[in-house]
C-alpha cells in the first residue's frame, strides 16, 4: 500500500481526475457528458489517487456530506484502490466534522460499500440509465469502518437513543431546521418528531407521506398533526396526501391522520398500496419540492431529514406519484368517513 498516494486536487487544475471520469463514465458507462459534468464540482472537495505515481482513482466530497464520482480506472481495479480512496475521503470528512454521509451507489457496487459501513436507505432507481440506490453512513455508528485502530463495535452517543418509550424532551437540545438547510440530519425517538413537525411548518402546500401507520410513535403525535392542520390553514390550495400499506383497528380508533381528512377531506387524502406491490419497510415525508424525511427501516426509530435537497424530493416524489396513481380506496376507511 506504500506505492498509493492520495491527495486533494483543484477542481480547475484537475485535468488528470476529469480523464479518469470521462474514461470511467462517459466512454465506459455511457453516461451523458451533460449529466457528469455539473455545477458542484466548482465546490467540491476532489480526491486523486495515483498509484505507482500514476493517476488511477478519483472522488469527490460536497460540504452536505455527499459522496461522489468514485471511478477507478479499469486497468488498476482488483487492486484495493477503490477502498483505500474511499477510506481517505470518509476519514477526511470526520476531521472536517461530518458525522452523517450519503451516496448514490451504483445497484452493482453496493456490496462493497456495505463492507465500508455504508447502509441501504432507499429503493433502487435508474440515474444516466444505471440503477442506484442511496446509501447512508452514520460517524457515531460505524466509527470502526474507517478507524486505523480496532475500536468497539457499538459506540453510544447517548444512552437514551434507542428509548421506545416516547419520552418527553427539552426543546433547547434540538438543533432546528433552518430554511434552506441542506444538510443531513440524523434523528431518533423524540428529536424525530421535533424534526418533522418543523418540516410541516416549513412546507406552504404539497405534503406527501408513505407509509405511516408503520410510525405511529411519529404521525400520531398531537405535535405533528397540529402542524398538518397550521399548513391547510396557510394555503387553502394546500394537498396532503397520505400512502398507507395497511389499514388496521387502532389506525382507525383514536388520534391518528385520518382525523385530518374527516375534517378537510377535499385538502387531505388517504389512500393503500395496491395489495400487489411489494411492502416497503421504509417510512417517508416529502414537503412541496425541497423537504425530506425517511426512516429506512420502520422497526427501527431512527432516520434522517434534510430541510432543502431538491434531487432526492424530486426522485421519490416521482415513486411516491407512481405508487398513488396505481392505489386504491380502503372500504374501512370510506365507512369510517361517512
Amino acid at each position: 500500500m506504500n506505492e498509493i498516494h492520495i491527495t486533494t486536487v483543484d477542481w480547475v487544475n484537475g485535468k488528470a481526475l476529469r480523464d479518469i471520469r470521462q474514461q470511467v463514465f462517459i466512454d465506459e458507462q455511457q453516461v451523458p457528458a451533460d449529466l457528469e459534468w455539473d455545477t458542484q464540482d466548482e465546490s467540491a472537495t476532489h480526491f486523486l489517487l495515483y498509484y505507482q505515481a500514476q493517476p488511477a482513482a478519483t472522488a469527490r466530497l460536497l460540504s452536505d456530506g455527499h459522496i461522489g464520482r468514485v471511478a477507478v480506472l479499469a486497468h488498476y481495479r482488483g487492486l484495493g484502490l477503490g477502498a483505500a480512496i474511499m477510506r481517505h475521503v470518509m476519514e477526511y470528512a470526520q476531521t472536517s466534522g461530518m458525522r452523517e454521509l450519503i451516496l448514490s451507489a451504483q445497484v452493482h457496487a453496493a456490496a462493497f460499500y456495505r463492507k465500508l459501513g455504508f447502509v441501504c436507505c432507499s429503493e433502487e432507481y435508474e440515474d444516466a440509465g444505471i440503477a442506484h440506490q442511496d446509501m447512508c453512513w452514520q460517524a457515531s455508528d460505524q466509527l470502526s469502518a474507517v478507524a486505523t485502530v480496532e475500536l468497539a463495535d457499538i459506540e453510544f452517543q447517548s444512552p437514551g437513543r434507542f428509548d421506545i418509550s416516547n419520552p418527553e424532551f427539552n426543546r433547547e437540545t434540538v438543533q432546528p431546521l433552518a430554511e434552506g438547510d441542506a444538510e443531513l440530519h440524523s434523528v431518533s425517538g423524540a428529536i424525530a418528531c421535533e424534526q418533522v413537525t418543523t418540516l410541516v411548518d416549513q412546507c406552504r402546500r404539497r405534503l406527501r407521506i408513505y407509509s405511516p401507520e408503520q410510525a405511529r410513535w411519529l404521525f400520531n403525535q398531537r405535535g405533528f398533526i397540529q402542524a398538518c392542520e397550521r399548513l391547510i390553514a396557510r394555503d387553502p390550495k394546500t394537498r396532503i396526501q397520505i400512502l398507507l400499506q395497511y389499514v388496521d383497528k387502532e389506525f382507525l380508533q383514536g388520534r391518528t391522520l385520518l382525523s385530518l381528512v374527516h375534517r378537510f377531506p377535499s385538502l387531505c387524502e388517504i389512500r393503500c398500496q395496491h395489495p400487489d406491490l411489494t411492502k416497503n419497510k421504509y417510512v417517508q415525508m416529502t414537503t412541496d419540492s425541497q423537504g425530506f424525511f425517511m426512516l429506512p427501516d420502520c422497526r427501527v426509530r431512527e432516520g434522517f431529514v434534510r430541510q432543502y435537497t431538491p434531487d432526492q424530493v424530486k426522485r421519490w416524489s416521482s415513486q411516491f406519484d407512481e405508487l398513488w396513481a396505481s392505489s386504491q380506496s380502503d372500504p374501512a376507511i370510506r365507512r369510517f368517513l361517512l
